[in-house]
């Protein structure tokens, strides 16, 4: 496989919009998986998971965003925030239209035996699925969405200006976002473990107030320290490289997945870890994705190969 790049999994840092829907887009894999299938039982399943998302991540995200807007008097974000809300409310709605006519479909075919059993696996499933994209976005809050596109520009307008004081502030509104974020994302679902990421964010917002009600002349080194605080409290364990690699070796071993790369040029594979099995996804800059594959998590076997759509066909 000619030009094969490993890369980490690829996410969108200029556009929070898409950001805060990715774990609704990666259910979509699985829409596009039963979708092929014909299996209309599983594929309303997923699409009432990726309303789910919506529901639990992409709302309280947005609600959290647009009241910290609406305090500062950001009028252009909060209606950035607010068309957001709307984007959101529509597709909400969206994936639960579709998850009815799919279970109209599946009450209409000649019923399976075994479909009882088969159905609870998959929602056991999708409880794995859904336990693992919750603390993700608090987790890389300071890599991804609102921390670079809004706080750090805020932050290099601040410091162009030398008002490190005002600096300490916005690192300090952006710790107790973050926090915002554990409660009302992880925390609210009933992981309480990561009370103590929420209680930890909170303490160093805190801490930076204090700072900056000493009116510095110079930043303290503490500024930056957000960005550390999640490597002292890790509690979902994160796939190592190693594993990511063998996932991509299976995935690039299937006789599907050769086919519809044979040719390509400079292919990245993108694996990403799902709560229950690996999803991993082939594209290049030519043809953007070409194939993705599903990776059992236990037994290392591709369960299916997928070929890129919109997740939400007509049935």
């Amino acid at each position: 496989m000619r030009g094969l790049l490993i890369l980490p999994i690829l996410l969108l840092t200029a556009q929070p919009a898409i950001a805060i829907r990715e774990g609704t887009a990666t259910a979509a894999v699985f829409i596009d998986r039963y979708t092929q299938s014909g299996d209309f039982g599983r594929r309303a399943l997923w699409h009432e998971a990726a309303a789910e998302c919506l529901k639990r991540i992409s709302v309280p995200m947005n609600e959290i965003a647009h009241a910290y807007y609406t305090l500062h008097g950001y009028e252009k974000w909060v209606a950035r925030a607010e068309k957001e809300a709307r984007e959101i409310q529509e597709l909400h709605q969206y994936h639960l239209t579709r998850a009815e006519a799919a279970w109209q479909k599946f009450m209409e075919a000649d019923c399976n035996p075994d479909a009882s059993a088969v159905m609870n696996a998959e929602r056991e499933k999708i409880v794995k699925f859904i336990a693992t994209w919750l603390p993700r976005y608090p987790h890389r809050f300071y890599e991804f969405g609102i921390y670079p596109t809004f706080f750090r520009k805020q932050r290099e307008l601040a410091e162009q200006k030398g008002d490190y004081a005002e600096v300490l502030r916005l690192e300090a509104d952006a710790a107790e976002m973050c926090a915002a974020q554990y409660q009302r994302i992880p925390i609210a679902y009933g992981l309480t473990d990561y009370e103590k990421h929420r209680d930890a964010y909170r303490q160093y917002a805190t801490h930076l107030r204090n700072l900056a009600q000493q009116h510095p002349n110079a930043l303290p080194p503490e500024v930056d320290a957000g960005k550390q605080i999640l490597d002292l409290l890790e509690t979902q364990r994160v796939p190592s490289q190693e594993e990511a690699n063998l996932v991509i070796r299976c995935a690039e071993s299937d006789t599907r997945v050769k086919t519809v790369l044979a040719g390509q040029r400079a292919v990245h594979a993108y694996p990403a870890f799902q709560g229950f099995a690996w999803v991993v996804s082939f594209s290049n800059h030519s043809r953007g994705t070409l194939a993705i594959a599903i990776v059992d998590a236990k037994a290392l076997k591709v369960l299916d190969v997928c070929m890129p759509s919109s997740g939400g066909s007509d049935l």
